[in-house]
């Protein structure tokens, strides 16, 4: 009974803090109109539920936030143990690129959006984890 509990307020976080992320973007897209069409048809705006193959545990799943300030994004990756932010963050195409710091060590992912789909890989010193998602907040 108390392990139900746990996981219904931990999913109830997890929705919070997705609904907190995305508000920027909702925001921006209510005060603009030109705006608000690009940022809703943007591939990579949203949130994308994903698995890491290999990886150590308490990274092998989470939860992908991406939204987009003017002419930049902002990556937030939820795990099991926490949440992270990226930097660097680069979009070339249907690519987007950024690292993220994880226990001291820094992590290059590069993922390619096709459709409500996302791979790629993680490399870091650790070695190369393949990764995959799908959209599971959208804009649109």
């Amino acid at each position: 009974m108390k392990q139900t509990i746990i996981k219904k307020q931990i999913a109830l976080f997890i929705a919070i803090l997705c609904l907190l992320a995305v508000s920027p973007v909702m925001a921006i897209s209510q005060h603009t109109t030109d705006t608000s069409s690009s940022l809703l048809a943007d591939k990579f705006v949203g949130g994308w539920s994903y698995t890491v193959e290999g990886a150590p545990e308490g990274y092998k799943k989470g939860l992908l936030v991406i939204v987009k300030e003017g002419d930049s994004y902002k990556v937030q990756v939820q795990t099991g143990g926490g949440t992270i932010l990226g930097d660097n963050v680069k979009v070339s195409g249907s690519t987007i690129s950024f690292d993220v710091m994880v226990e001291g060590g820094k992590v290059a992912v590069s993922l390619t959006a096709k459709g409500a789909t996302i791979t790629g890989k993680s490399t870091s010193s650790e070695g190369s984890y393949t990764i995959k998602g799908e959209k599971t907040i959208s804009m649109d």
